[in-house]
């Protein structure tokens, strides 16, 4: 699982810099750069401002922390088929 690779593809998808999601998160660009490169594990109030400020559910962001290598060997397919699209399908289309 990788929080800050999420927090990244979502910012990024929704056109956003560093600095200005931080200013959104009440918190410095310097700090989502640490998430964002895996310094730094966000508390869950940090996800919850995050998740407001991309107009992303929770839910929809722990998803995207998911990657292949956290399913087993033989139900990776499982990932490729259905997860992965669906994050894809959250990440391009923000705001809706």
């Amino acid at each position: 699982m990788d929080v800050g690779k999420a927090i990244r593809k979502l910012r990024q998808g929704h056109g956003m810099t560093q600095a200005e999601l931080a200013s959104q998160c009440f918190m410095s660009a310097n700090a989502v750069s640490a998430l964002e490169i895996g310094k730094r594990f966000p508390p869950r109030s940090t996800v919850e401002r995050i998740c407001k400020a991309l107009d992303v559910p929770v839910a929809y962001f722990l998803m995207a922390c998911i990657e292949e290598e956290d399913f087993p060997e033989g139900k990776r397919i499982l990932y490729r088929t259905q997860l992965e699209p669906l994050c894809r399908e959250l990440i391009s289309e923000p705001n809706q």
